[in-house]
């Protein structure tokens, strides 16, 4: 199970993992290995932990589509609107969401 579900994690996941493995290990007091940490993380955790991981990429790219607004605002001397979001989302969008998912942004929840 480990190795397949482990191929389908991003990096943030297994990060949270990683993480959820070492918690286990000093609340039970014993080692933890990789494989029984990713199945309590996905038994317990996952879906609370992807929910709060997509709030928190949600806010942090509205607030880069925002910032982008305003500074081509600023420089056109007029509010773009639409026409800067759109601007943001054809040109910055996918270099922000891969800047993101290497573990960037935000906490990592």
């Amino acid at each position: 199970m480990g190795e397949l579900n482990e191929k389908r994690l991003t990096p943030a996941e297994k990060q949270a993992v990683e993480q959820h493995r070492e918690s286990l290990a000093k609340e039970s007091g014993r080692a933890v290995g990789y494989d029984e940490a990713l199945a309590d993380w996905l038994e317990h955790c996952a879906v609370a932990w992807r929910e709060a991981r997509q709030a928190e990429f949600l806010a942090g790219q509205r607030e880069e589509i925002l910032r982008h607004k305003w500074l081509e605002s600023e420089k056109a001397h007029r509010d773009l609107g639409s026409e800067a979001v759109l601007d943001w989302i054809r040109n910055h969008a996918a270099a922000w969401r891969k800047w993101y998912e290497e573990g960037h942004g935000g906490a990592g929840v």
